[in-house]
């Protein structure tokens, strides 16, 4: 059942448990087709990490694996945060769908060389 996104070794750990959990699945037959995990934790808060297989998005399964991550989360952890890049466009819908509300932004900055 493991997707292909996930290296073996890290999927055992999560399953068993360990780094990454607590996490929710949705699997269709022996397929998993959308997951919540968390990639950080601490004692002030917790990160969701959502994937949905690429035949399987937008059929609402990122916001419902979010949505029981968060349920599972709550009485332990004071702040959840659910992170996403600027051009994940269906990603933030899926922020929206919730009602997370924005808090800022990431920015990389590179060094460009001079011209001349």
């Amino acid at each position: 059942m493991r997707p292909g996104n996930w290296e073996p070794e890290e999927w055992e750990e999560l399953v068993g448990g360990g780094e990454g959990a607590p996490w929710s699945m949705i699997i269709e037959g022996d397929q998993v087709v959308s997951i919540c995990h968390t990639p950080r934790r601490t004692s002030a808060g917790a990160e969701a990490g959502t994937w949905t297989s690429p035949a399987f998005r937008g059929r609402g399964y990122a916001a419902a694996t979010t949505a029981a991550w968060a349920d599972l989360l709550s009485t332990e952890c004071p702040h959840l945060f659910y992170s996403t890049s600027a051009d994940n466009h269906s990603s933030q819908r899926v922020a929206e769908r919730l009602g997370l509300r924005h808090i800022g932004w990431l920015w990389k900055l590179t060094r460009t060389p001079a011209p001349g």
